[in-house]
């Protein structure tokens, strides 16, 4: 399995329309000592309402943005912050030198607890020296085999970090808010080795611990709507189902030969997945093979299949058909 995550952002393209539109969300932020000219507030799920502002520091920046749903805000690149409908937030950021140093929140106490734990997530990784971007932990010479038994950890803490706030949050917060750990760290423990053995000229079996592929025995993939609105879940789907096929072929004594044709990968998508899981893993799967350019006619053609047979989120269904034409 020959895999180097390239994760085809689908950021800002579409959104989910699950409640009435409530009262608006209120944003305030405080920013200090920040190098760069411009604040920049980010949507990710939500199509049309970044913004931008000039920087002055400590000056108040106050804004309203109407959100049909759960959406992250991502502020000058790194920090992310989860809001629901009329949430009110308030951000105070502090930076030492390039980088941020405190991030502190205060506002809707369910905005409040789960956005201040994900800080403390951030926190924790940093000062475990843990990266969670593949290309840097190439360059930087991460050994394949600690980063697996670190991510390993590193799940097991910020599952537990998370669950200190989930009585005080709303399960779909909580659902995608995990599902989006998870999809962050499955995917490089599943695609880490693969990436190491590549780039730093390996052999495989080198970069593989003994428990490399019983590591997600009894991990039970979630299908439910909140957790499969998280980005990164979404693109784990695909290295999850090469993960399988790999060990399965292992088992087997086999050699795994990944599928090439866009026709087989798609069959191969279909039989692998059933339900939600299987419409949104088509839908980022023939999302990505437009964004990346692959043959128009073959895609049109999986495109009416999918919509005709598999199809279940209306808003997939709209986004490929914007895509398309």
């Amino acid at each position: 399995m020959k895999y180097i995550v390239l994760i085809i952002c689908l950021c800002n393209l579409f959104s989910f329309t699950v409640k009435a539109k409530e009262r608006p969300t209120v944003i305030t932020a405080e920013i200090f000592g920040y190098q760069r000219d411009k604040v920049h507030f980010d949507f990710i799920e939500k199509e049309g309402i970044n913004m931008e502002f000039p920087y002055k520091d400590g000056q108040l920046i106050e804004f309203m943005v109407e959100l049909d749903d759960i959406t992250t805000m991502i502020l000058n690149t790194f920090i992310e912050v989860y809001l629901q409908p009329g949430d009110s937030i308030h951000v105070k950021v502090t930076y030492n030198g390039r980088n941020y140093d405190k991030v502190e929140f205060s506002g809707t106490p369910a905005a409040v607890a789960v956005n201040s734990k994900l800080h403390e997530k951030e926190i924790l990784q940093r000062q475990r020296n843990y990266k969670t971007n593949i290309p840097a932990m190439l360059v930087t010479l991460v050994d394949a085999k600690k980063f697996h038994e670190a991510t390993l950890k590193e799940w097991k803490d910020e599952v537990e970090m998370l669950g200190q706030v989930k009585d005080q949050i709303d399960p779909r917060v909580y659902n995608m808010v995990i599902s989006g750990i998870e999809g962050t760290l499955l995917t490089n423990l599943m695609t880490y080795p693969y990436a190491s053995a590549s780039f730093h000229k390996k052999k495989l079996e080198d970069c593989m611990t003994a428990d490399y592929w019983t590591a997600l025995d009894g991990y039970k993939l979630r299908d439910d709507e909140a957790s499969l609105r998280s980005r990164a879940y979404q693109c784990m789907l695909a290295p999850y189902k090469d993960y399988v096929r790999a060990k399965e072929a292992r088992d087997a004594g086999k050699e795994y030969e990944p599928l090439t044709s866009l026709e087989e990968q798609y069959k191969d998508f279909v039989a692998f997945y059933d339900g939600s899981l299987r419409d949104t893993a088509l839908f980022v799967f023939l999302y990505n093979s437009v964004a990346a350019g692959e043959d128009f006619d073959v895609i049109e053609k999986l495109v009416k299949d999918y919509l005709k047979k598999y199809n279940k989120n209306k808003e997939y269904k709209k986004i490929l058909n914007q895509v398309m034409q």
